[in-house]
């Protein structure tokens, strides 16, 4: 297959019950030209026996010891002959046309480096949409990272391969790996929304759900607030407060005066109140 239009790379470890779906959510896109990515970490389970069954000569298969997700994902990346990436996790979908849609999309914004879509967070209890403007170019990326107008990450965002190979993921980290790496990437991607809904996430089993069992594999553990904007430090501060009752003890340790720092999270709730009526 000659310039696939887009690249989409799954990371598999042990997903032998969902990897089927989430392949064949990308083989039955209305879009047919593209090359799809599997990356098997080692599995230990039926995963890569599964993924070998379905047969298309868009897949390719590559096998790996476990490294973990980001050391999977930079080796699709480094195998992808397109010059746009979609990373799909083996537990996901694809929405119908998102390919289509996708590639839509960058041909009418030819100037931006991702194209950030809607998606769907499901789990056994609940079903929410997350609906960003449509075709709205992203002007200041950390405050509308903070404001949720805007969430690059794996599943419903497009990159461009260029800039993520000069900001590769973090392969010390296995738990909000994508955050980190999109932090970097902040600084400089130029970035459009989309309302169309991209794909569904499962947060049953995300790997996200639960700690790592050292604070040095999440992201948590490698917050760095020297040298940083206001809207970019306002952005670590509330993922902070998100993550850091999941290990109390090793946070106060690295970060032992943010705790007390009552003026960020005055803050905090202030510039979100102003933004629910609309003054920001």
């Amino acid at each position: 297959m000659n310039n696939p239009t887009i690249s989409v790379i799954i990371p598999l470890y042990n997903k032998e019950s969902s990897i089927s779906r989430t392949v064949h959510s990308v083989l039955e896109q209305s879009k047919t030209e593209f090359e799809l990515i599997i990356v098997d970490d080692g599995s230990t389970d039926n995963s890569l026996k599964v993924a070998k069954s379905i047969l298309d000569n868009r897949i390719r298969l590559i096998s790996q010891n476990n490294g973990g997700p980001s050391k999977a994902r930079n080796t699709g990346m480094n195998h992808a002959q397109s010059d746009w990436i979609l990373f799909l996790d083996a537990d996901d979908e694809l929405a119908d046309g998102a390919l289509e849609h996708l590639c839509n999309m960058v041909a009418q914004h030819p100037n931006v480096d991702i194209i950030d879509g809607s998606f769907i967070i499901r789990s056994t209890k609940s079903r929410k949409k997350v609906i960003f403007q449509e075709n709205k170019t992203i002007q200041n990326n950390y405050k509308s990272f903070f404001f949720r107008e805007t969430l690059p990450s794996t599943g419903h965002t497009l990159f461009k391969k260029d800039l993520i190979k000069t900001h590769p993921y973090n392969t010390e980290i296995r738990r909000y790996e994508d955050v980190e790496m999109i932090m970097r990437i902040l600084k400089e991607a130029r970035i459009v929304t989309t309302s169309k809904i991209i794909f569904s996430v499962n947060t049953t089993y995300s790997s996200a759900s639960t700690a790592r069992q050292c604070i040095t594999e999440d992201y948590l553990g490698h917050l760095n607030f020297k040298g940083k904007s206001f809207w970019q430090k306002m952005s670590l501060y509330q993922f902070y407060l998100w993550e850091r009752d999941h290990y109390p003890e090793e946070v106060d340790k690295l970060y032992p005066t943010l705790r007390w720092r009552y003026d960020l999270l005055i803050l905090n709730k202030i510039l979100h109140y102003l933004k629910n009526h609309h003054v920001l």
